[in-house]
């Protein structure tokens, strides 16, 4: 019998079988190869190794490494390497008291403060680099000091009341013109969480508008921040604290000074700095407000040579010269920058051939000692002219032990501990500094001393900054300073000296102190 064979079945599709699932996966990969080769990589925008807190920010010859920087050294400047690995040494030792106590040691607690402030500079920005190494040892200073670092003496850190929390010095680089500070609070305001929070910010830079914008910020986040050099009177926001005194207290300390001296019959001529720089803005408006009587309408601008928005030719003192010969005015109210006074110097040394023989005085007011005097010594002697800087740190005055206030002595010890120069504090900046970040210490430990707690918050110090009086003032390296709710965290208490060249004064009065 003859029987059909049954039909063949039918062949499986090509994509089945594992000649399908080879293919498909070949194309997959192929696919996924393209997306790769053309898919715009996510840039590293890192700019130190190990460090993932810095990043660059800006363009082109505006570029430069921002951020934040604690346990691993990065130089910001080759001239800063010195100072970043000292500061990285000891937050090393803070964070190893921790987490490594050692066998039969409690772990000591620590929290984190920062020092906010550029860390690149430019023939422009309003901080050389000279004044941001001075301010980076100083704040150094007081977080040895802060610690009972091994290096200091028992003398080296009398003062500080209590030995924890410990303090961890975080460095927050926010451009050569503060440029990039929006990244850098932000960043900052990530650290205010956990077991060791950031409890304040100090340095904030000079006194420009990106300067308040920072603090503004800050106060909005809730952090305290703690001004070492900020001056500019208009330069407020709700948690921002200032060591320094106001261009209103350098005016009426100079005005004090005047009036009891043979000048006070002389006639005034201003000189302002006519930038939109808050510092030689509210200089200015002092002088109108204290001097008016001196000054009238005798007054002539020039462009500074500081900041990053152009505004014309610096430095041009042709017209200034002139109506000075003309007025006969024999004290000059200066409203600029330190770093363009030399130039006013030069330019005054001149004024022989417009018919001014008479003695001339600069009256200004800054944080330390004309920083460019030495360099201006002789045109002064031989011109007969003197300069006046009435200022919130008087060093040379300090030492030799007039009027010295009391916290000055253990700084100076500490410094010399640390074996730093006396010439760290010539321009002021490392003092005031070690002020700023020695309140945000002093304010941390007296909540701790009342709570117990291991780790206060942002809100717990803003609170005892502001009980920082009477009883709890703090013993700074520039006078015994106190601070409350209603000065607009400008200090009580705080002495200006007044400074004078080429020749210091003889006999200084007592500094005014401000109300």
């Amino acid at each position: 019998m003859h029987l059909t064979p049954p039909p063949a079945d039918a062949l499986p599709p090509w994509w089945k079988g594992w000649q399908g699932v080879a293919a498909l996966a070949l194309a997959l990969l192929l696919i996924a190869g393209g997306l790769w080769y053309f898919w715009p990589a996510k840039e590293d925008t890192g700019c130190a190794k190990g460090v993932p807190g810095l990043h660059w920010a800006g363009r082109g010859a505006q570029r430069e490494c921002v951020g934040l920087m604690d346990e691993t050294a990065y130089s910001f400047d080759p001239r800063l390497k010195g100072i970043t690995d000292r500061i990285v040494q000891e937050n090393r030792r803070v964070r190893q008291q921790w987490d490594k106590p050692g066998k039969g040691r409690s772990r000591i607690p620590y929290v984190k403060v920062a020092v906010l402030t550029p860390m690149t500079d430019s023939d422009t920005s309003a901080l050389p680099m000279e004044e941001i190494l001075t301010s980076l040892e100083g704040a150094y200073i007081a977080q040895c000091r802060a610690n009972g670092c091994p290096q200091l003496s028992p003398a080296g850190s009398t003062g500080i009341q209590g030995k924890t929390p410990q303090i961890e010095l975080v460095l927050a680089n926010e451009g050569r013109s503060e440029t990039h500070w929006q990244p850098v609070v932000k960043q900052l305001a990530a650290l205010v969480t956990g077991d060791h929070p950031l409890v304040a910010v100090t340095g904030m830079g000079v006194s420009i508008p990106e300067t308040r914008a920072a603090a503004e910020e800050l106060s909005r986040l809730k952090i305290p921040s703690i001004g070492a050099v900020l001056t500019a009177t208009d330069l407020n926001a709700p948690r921002l604290f200032k060591v320094s005194p106001s261009n209103v207290d350098y005016a009426k300390a100079l005005r004090r000074y005047l009036t009891g001296s043979p000048l006070a019959k002389q006639r005034g001529y201003l000189v302002f700095d006519s930038r939109d720089d808050n510092y030689v803005k509210t200089m200015r408006q002092a002088f109108d407000a204290e001097f008016g009587d001196y000054i009238g309408r005798r007054r002539a601008s020039f462009v500074g040579t500081t900041g990053h928005k152009p505004a014309g030719i610096p430095k041009l003192f042709y017209n200034a010269v002139n109506n000075i010969c003309l007025t006969k005015a024999q004290v000059v109210f200066y409203a600029g920058r330190d770093r363009d006074l030399a130039d006013l110097v030069r330019a005054l040394s001149t004024r022989s051939q417009c018919g001014h023989d008479k003695q001339i005085t600069i009256m200004t007011g800054a944080t330390g000692a004309f920083t460019q005097g030495s360099a201006v010594r002789g045109l002064l002697r031989a011109n007969k002219i003197t300069v006046l800087d009435v200022s919130a740190t008087s060093p040379a005055q300090w030492i030799s032990g007039v009027h010295a206030p009391s916290g000055f002595k253990p700084f100076l010890q500490a410094l010399r501990d640390l074996k730093f120069s006396d010439a760290v504090m010539d321009d002021g900046y490392a003092i005031m500094h070690h002020d700023a970040v020695l309140t945000a210490v002093w304010a941390t430990r007296n909540v701790t001393g009342q709570t117990g707690k291991v780790a206060p918050d942002v809100q717990d110090v803003y609170n005892e900054i502001t009980n920082l009086h009477d009883a709890s003032t703090v013993p700074a390296a520039s006078g015994e300073l106190s601070f409350d709710d209603a000065s607009q965290g400008w200090p009580h208490n705080k002495p200006i000296p007044v400074i004078q060249l080429p020749d210091p004064l003889k006999h200084p009065a007592p500094p005014y102190l401000v109300p």
